[in-house]
């Protein structure tokens, strides 16, 4: 059963009709375009850096689809304060309701803050106060303890905080008031790492695209159900492997044997794995010229050229762009006429980060789009430029953008 305890009906939050909270990762602006993507910017709120709203319900979202936000919770209780004395004071006023206590059997409870004025100190002592307040409704409890201010992944899997015997609030500010939330959904770090690391074939000179950023790729691209995902790049197989899982047919090709070789070996591994009903097609070939047979959108790593252990040479770096330009400027030149119309294309194109700064060197044909009869979809909450994949220390980074057809 729900409880939803709101005070101060006035309150923006309310009239936005919040229903669930995503938890974003690490790439915040990825994860909010997937999510605008899907379903809709309309339908959510950016809370703080790493919180959004949504007045979407947890039967309306698909959590294993995303490969941008780490958990989702549903949303039990609003109040007009962020101040830690009185957030205190309403958790152990409210906290029978807000659990629904009494529940039968011994409870694993977990808190987890997100940009409220708090340290790890007062954290713990709450947590060891509240169970006193607990215990007062007959309820027996275990607190998962806190090392930070949120709990990860694996402590809430860990601590079965998930199933009908465990809870994670989450304390969430929101402007000048409190939000709390029950923790419906987590991301399932097991899985992404048998499909990263378990794989038979990776090969580390190509890439090692992400399990997680394949699965965004395909949102980015958003294809029905039941249809033909193409990818021309397709490497060791992992955004044919995600486009399988989500329920789709896919296609790949790639220019060298090996990596179709290599994809062929992953997937039939997938297919002793997981149970695929899907098709799937693999073929050598080259992406700049290939006629492929029927496919409906696309996603894919495209070539990213050189990788580098430390900063090249600005010559080497040059060179280096203007080969990949020509590739993926030749590949959008050969792909236009067989792409559907009103179907999306998502690609990661190679960006590469300036020495010495937070930005970024694009490729030179992102300006020049239109020419070649493509238009660049946007989404509200963020703007194109902002969709950047990388890592600290890495040179080589991946910049997603989304086009169709003009």
């Amino acid at each position: 059963m729900r409880t939803i305890i709101q005070k101060n009906n006035d309150l923006g939050a309310i009239l936005f009709k919040m229903e669930n909270i995503l938890i974003l990762g690490r790439q915040k602006n990825i994860a909010l375009a997937e999510l605008a993507s899907l379903y809709g910017s309309e339908n959510f709120r950016l809370l703080n850096d790493v919180c959004v709203s949504t007045t979407l319900k947890t039967k309306d979202i698909d959590f294993r689809r995303l490969g941008g936000s780490i958990k989702m919770a549903e949303i039990i209780g609003q109040y007009q304060t962020t101040e830690w004395v009185e957030i205190e004071k309403i958790l152990h006023k409210d906290i029978g309701q807000l659990l629904n206590l009494p529940v039968e059997g011994k409870m694993n409870l977990g808190i987890s803050t997100y940009d409220l004025d708090v340290n790890i100190n007062q954290l713990k002592n709450l947590t060891i106060q509240l169970k006193k307040s607990i215990k007062k409704f007959g309820q027996s409890i275990r607190l998962v303890p806190n090392q930070s201010l949120q709990l990860n992944s694996a402590q809430i899997i860990h601590n079965r905080l998930l199933t009908a015997k465990g809870i994670e609030l989450l304390l969430i500010r929101n402007g000048q008031s409190l939000v709390i939330a029950r923790t419906t959904h987590e991301q399932d770090i097991d899985s992404y790492s048998k499909r990263d690391y378990d794989r038979p074939y990776r090969d580390s000179r190509v890439g090692m695209l992400p399990p997680k950023l394949a699965q965004i790729l395909i949102n980015l691209a958003n294809p029905e159900q039941n249809t033909v995902l193409l990818d021309p790049f397709c490497g060791t197989g992992v955004v044919l492997q995600e486009a399988l899982l989500d329920g789709l047919d896919a296609y790949g090709t790639d220019l060298e044997p090996r990596m179709i070789d290599y994809s062929a070996g992953n997937l039939k591994w997938l297919e002793n794995i997981y149970q695929i009903d899907n098709k799937y097609s693999l073929e050598t070939e080259d992406a700049t010229g290939h006629q492929w047979k029927h496919f409906d959108n696309v996603a894919s790593e495209t070539y990213l050229g050189q990788a580098y252990s430390s900063y090249p040479e600005q010559v080497r770096l040059t060179t280096n762009i203007n080969n990949c330009n020509t590739i993926i400027s030749k590949f959008l030149d050969n792909i236009h006429d067989q792409l559907p119309e009103g179907k999306r294309m998502a690609l990661a194109l190679p960006a590469w980060k300036e020495r010495n700064t937070k930005s970024f060197i694009s490729l030179p044909l992102l300006d020049h789009l239109e020419e070649l009869g493509y238009n660049r979809l946007s989404f509200s909450i963020n703007s194109n430029d902002d969709l950047f994949y990388h890592r600290e220390g890495q040179i080589v980074a991946r910049q997603l953008i989304v086009i169709t057809r003009k």
